[in-house]
């Protein structure tokens, strides 16, 4: 048994639009000034208390920006304007992969549990996905602690297994795991970054994706 473990924000859907509003709203809540897309995309990956600390400061009331985020994402995920969107071609790779009788699926992803449920659920995407790890459950990411929950989880050992993200602390959480990490150019990090990071692969479009993906599950059929 193989293990594909997906990133989400970034990797499989576009988050911007959602990234971008909840922060104006919720910072605006607090009297704070909203951080750049820059700032706030760089981050994305780590978890939401972490990410706060960094963009709103160490005297910035995160707690309760945290709790008004839990409130603010569920209204906004409803408008069409604002929602995720997943990427061209997630669709397909997903349910190619999860047909696979020798491949497990898994996300480990900077939300949280609650957020992240219900955006599986709409997409119809819960059933393919043996083990989802999320910020409330592990370390943030860059700690490997997600995926070693995972690999626990899927009963499946770490030559055996990929991760698959878009950002440095994907990459870097992988290596930690001695996880093959496999980058996507699409979402908030440079592919140079990606690179420098220690990716095994970069790949710029969801077919060269599924090729990585498939070759990866075949060198480790082939692997002792």
């Amino acid at each position: 048994m193989k293990l594909v473990i997906f990133d989400f924000d970034g990797t499989l859907v576009d988050s911007r639009k959602l990234i971008t509003e909840s922060n104006r709203v919720v910072f605006g809540q607090f009297g704070l000034s909203p951080p750049s897309e820059a700032e706030s995309f760089s981050l994305v990956g780590m978890s939401l208390e972490l990410v706060l600390l960094q963009l709103a400061g160490p005297d910035a009331p995160v707690e309760e920006m945290v709790g008004a985020y839990r409130e603010v994402l569920p209204l906004l995920r409803a408008d069409a304007a604002y929602a995720e969107v997943p990427f061209d071609g997630a669709n397909e790779l997903l349910a190619a992969l999860a047909e696979r009788r020798d491949v497990r699926l898994g996300i480990a992803t900077g939300h949280a549990s609650h957020a992240i449920v219900p955006v599986l659920e709409r997409f119809g995407w819960q059933g393919h996905f043996c083990t989802v790890q999320t910020a409330d459950k592990a370390p943030s990411k860059p700690h490997p602690g997600m995926i070693l929950q995972a690999l626990n989880e899927a009963g499946v050992r770490a030559e055996d297994a990929i991760m698959i993200g878009d950002t440095t602390f994907d990459i870097e959480m992988a290596r930690a795991a001695d996880v093959r990490g496999v980058a996507v150019s699409w979402g908030y990090h440079r592919s140079d970054r990606l690179r420098d990071a220690g990716a095994w692969r970069v790949v710029d479009g969801m077919s060269e994706l599924r090729d990585c993906v498939f070759e990866a599950i075949s060198l480790a059929s082939r692997e002792p």
